[in-house]
């Protein structure tokens, strides 16, 4: 690959020797490890040392143009550990110094140790010229106090500050009182730093580091597209020679679209609204294709000012309550969005949200809803056939700022699927899908005109099995049989929880008697209409509901 000066493996002593120093780019995220991560390591550094072998750790890619600076583009995670690893060790030495144990020799251990990997110290500030210097987020509490090796600031820490803070003290408790002597911690030192072994790709370009980077699959916290999207916006802006004004008006703006959007949610985020206003992408694909478009700072601006309009329309489409939604009718198609875990609609949305009218988003939104009612719940369709009709809508609606419905023909179920559909469907109990079998039972029961219309969020409609879940032979039917029937919809209705409390496995006959008190349309008409339960009654049944499910639902 252009731009690559070379490929070699060898171990973190010979990384960090020479005198080189090693910078953490200040458009690199902050220190991310935790507790998972710090145990990984210390069970693999002590596997090593009992058994007096080695360990490889991975990539480390390096970007310089001198051989004396380096900037660590992958691996700063493992990197830093590895130092913090290693000071730990070195405080375990100066309690010996503490306690007058081998006083001198120890002070000459631990000044030799700091010299290889602190650095050397300047005599009259007695600070060291670090041979690792971190992002601006971290380096200043990892120089002003974990470096110094005395007590740890405690109050208004950041949360990156919190970890860094956590993670010496890991390997500090871990490594206290392992050995008896400062001449086995030093051993320890050397044969860590002399057994872990790196893959270093070192190159002279920027640009290539970040394809580079793409590629690798380093052991540590992943990078995401998010993090890779990061990284090369902030070079971007930084090659550029910007003001350093303007690395710190992005990073206020990245910080924003940060907390607004927590980390885990982003990558998810990036795809959606890319996809609101170009050609559907995967996953996989976000980050090669936003690089291939914004290539100059001023690009870089406008597209992180557009993620932060867009990212607060994203976060609205996950709450029903939040204060962007007022129309009740709104409100519970969000409810309901959610309720169903639809997420292929998202980028139209978006884009509806921010290009149409309230009233024009509005009916769009509630055509979505019976739309993926049909398709996704009941009919069971594959999800992955409705992207490219949401995403052409997607771009009719950012690019011209109308609704062509028409483009959502290839993902309309027929009235006659629906049905079918619907005469046989299940759902299996779990709390999800008891919100969206009450949610089903009380669209029916409106519709019959029943005086108990209920949301799909309330509890105190109970969701009635006739046939029970578990198995009772008084029912008169094969067990095997009685599974495969006992979640079909046609054997549930609502019914008032102060009916429902004693019943529980009662026979039909005893429960048709409770039925027929309910203020409930099909609890009452089960127990007025049929005088037994069984297969044939739960089929009539579902058949009535498919019915009059095909108007409530129609398209």
């Amino acid at each position: 690959m252009k731009g690559i000066q070379n490929t070699t493996t060898g171990n973190f002593s010979s990384i960090v020797s020479n005198n080189r120093r090693f910078y953490v780019p200040k458009f690199q995220r902050d220190y991310s490890w935790e507790g998972e991560q710090w145990d990984d390591l210390w069970q693999d550094v002590m596997s090593m040392v009992d058994n007096t072998d080695e360990h490889y750790m991975g990539y480390l890619v390096l970007q310089t143009e001198n051989e004396k600076s380096y900037y660590i583009i992958d691996g700063q995670q493992r990197f830093t550990t590895i130092i913090m690893l290693i000071l730990a060790a070195i405080k375990n030495i100066q309690r010996f110094v503490e306690k007058g144990i081998e006083s001198e020799e120890n002070a000459r251990r631990i000044e030799n140790l700091k010299r290889t990997f602190l650095g050397k110290e300047d005599p009259v500030t007695l600070e060291y010229d670090n041979i690792l210097v971190l992002n601006r987020n971290n380096d200043p509490y990892y120089r002003d106090y974990i470096i110094k090796l005395g007590e740890l600031r405690v109050r208004n820490l950041k949360t990156t500050e919190k970890l860094m803070k956590q993670c010496f003290e890991f390997f500090d408790q871990k490594l206290k009182g392992l050995y008896n002597s400062g001449r086995d911690y030093a051993k320890f030192i050397q044969y860590v730093v002399d057994n872990l072994y790196f893959t270093q790709i070192v190159v002279n370009d920027e640009m290539n580091a970040f394809r580079v980077f793409e590629t690798l699959n380093a052991r540590g916290v992943q990078l995401s597209s998010a993090d890779l999207l990061k990284n090369y916006l902030f070079a971007l802006v930084d090659q550029d020679h910007a003001h350093e004004s303007h690395i710190e008006v992005l990073e206020n703006r990245w910080a924003r679209l940060t907390d607004n959007i927590k980390a885990e949610k982003l990558p998810e985020f990036l795809r959606y609204y890319w996809n609101t206003s170009h050609k559907s992408i995967r996953s996989n694909e976000v980050f090669k294709t936003i690089r291939k478009e914004i290539i100059d700072d001023k690009q870089v601006f406008q597209l992180v000012d557009q993620m932060l309009r867009y990212s607060d329309v994203y976060m609205a489409l996950r709450n029903p309550n939040d204060e962007t939604w007022t129309d009740d009718q709104v409100k519970n198609d969000i409810a309901l969005l959610n309720l169903f875990r639809l997420k292929q609609p998202y980028s139209l949305l978006m884009s509806a949200k921010i290009n149409l009218t309230d009233a024009e988003f509005k009916e769009l939104l509630h055509l979505i809803i019976k739309l993926c009612f049909r398709y996704n719940v009941i009919c069971d369709r594959n999800p992955n056939d409705q992207e490219l009709p949401f995403n052409n809508l997607a771009l009719l609606v950012s690019n011209e700022h109308r609704v062509d419905k028409t483009l959502l023909i290839p993902i309309i179920v027929s009235d006659q699927e629906f049905q079918n559909a619907f005469q046989e469907k299940s759902f299996r109990y779990n709390s999800n899908n008891a919100k969206i079998i009450r949610y089903i039972l009380g669209r029916i029961e409106q519709f019959k005109g029943s005086a108990l219309g209920t949301r799909f969020d309330n509890e105190n409609a109970s969701i009635e099995h006739v046939f029970p879940q578990s198995f009772d032979e008084s029912w008169d039917i094969d067990e095997d049989r009685a599974q495969s029937l006992v979640f079909r919809l046609g054997n549930t209705c609502l019914l008032e929880k102060r009916l429902n409390r004693d019943l529980q496995d009662a026979p039909f006959k005893t429960k048709k008697e409770v039925y027929s008190l309910s203020a409930f349309y099909y609890a009452h008409y089960i127990g007025s209409e049929f005088e037994d339960w069984n297969e044939n009654s739960i089929v009539r049944l579902q058949k009535e509901m498919a019915k009059a499910a095909v108007t409530i639902w129609k398209l």
